[in-house]
């Protein structure tokens, strides 16, 4: 019996662990690249002749201005895009394109709230598992879900901690965990002495 719990303990921790995964994907997708940029723009963003040079090289005039405004650019975490003429020599700053920064932000704020969704739902799973189905395995099984689903959204959004945040969490995580591993095992005992005087409490 005790291997066939375990077994179910581990089943219901893994399907939890892929539903909250395919759950949230599902309702609230990952932002895609290729949403925000388009590799083809690209095929000239280099600040180089387009064109294989011919037995004598075009002189490319050096622009002091243009690398300045691609400097920016760069700065600015956007890609600069440039106009060539029929050289192959840059001419111009076409766009600053910002495609990159934009995807990064909406990843970031998308870790943020993946963070705050598996955060709600390990909060309620540990309260079912340790105040209402506690009954093995199924108890057990939904604490360590619960563990798992703040686990997951704490990786996801990690970049976005700073290092007191990070200590912050991992701090109150281990006093939650050593909190219920006392009185679960407190609770165990006390019914043992009961048991042990023939009395039920």
């Amino acid at each position: 019996m005790k291997v066939k719990n375990f077994v179910l303990g581990i089943g219901i921790v893994i399907v939890f662990a892929l539903a909250l995964w395919q759950g949230i994907e599902a309702f609230y997708p990952s932002p895609q690249y290729d949403k925000f940029c388009n590799s083809s723009m690209y095929a000239y963003a280099e600040p180089y002749p387009v064109k294989p040079y011919s037995y004598e090289a075009p002189n490319c005039t050096f622009s002091r201005t243009l690398q300045e405004q691609a400097n920016q650019c760069t700065a600015d975490g956007g890609q600069p895009i440039y106009d060539y003429d029929d050289n192959g020599c840059t001419t111009s700053l076409k766009k600053c394109d910002f495609c990159n920064k934009q995807f990064n932000d909406k990843q970031n704020t998308h870790a943020k709230n993946v963070f705050w969704i598996a955060l709600i739902a390990g909060i309620v799973t540990l309260i079912i598992g340790y105040f209402i189905l506690s009954i093995e395995p199924v108890g057990s099984a939904l604490i360590g879900s619960a563990i798992w689903a703040i686990f997951y959204g704490t990786v996801i959004n990690w970049r976005n901690f700073s290092n007191i945040w990070r200590f912050l969490i991992l701090f109150i995580a281990l006093i939650l965990l050593i909190w219920i591993a006392i009185r679960l095992n407190v609770a165990k005992e006390k019914k043992g002495f009961w048991a042990k005087l023939g009395l039920k409490k």
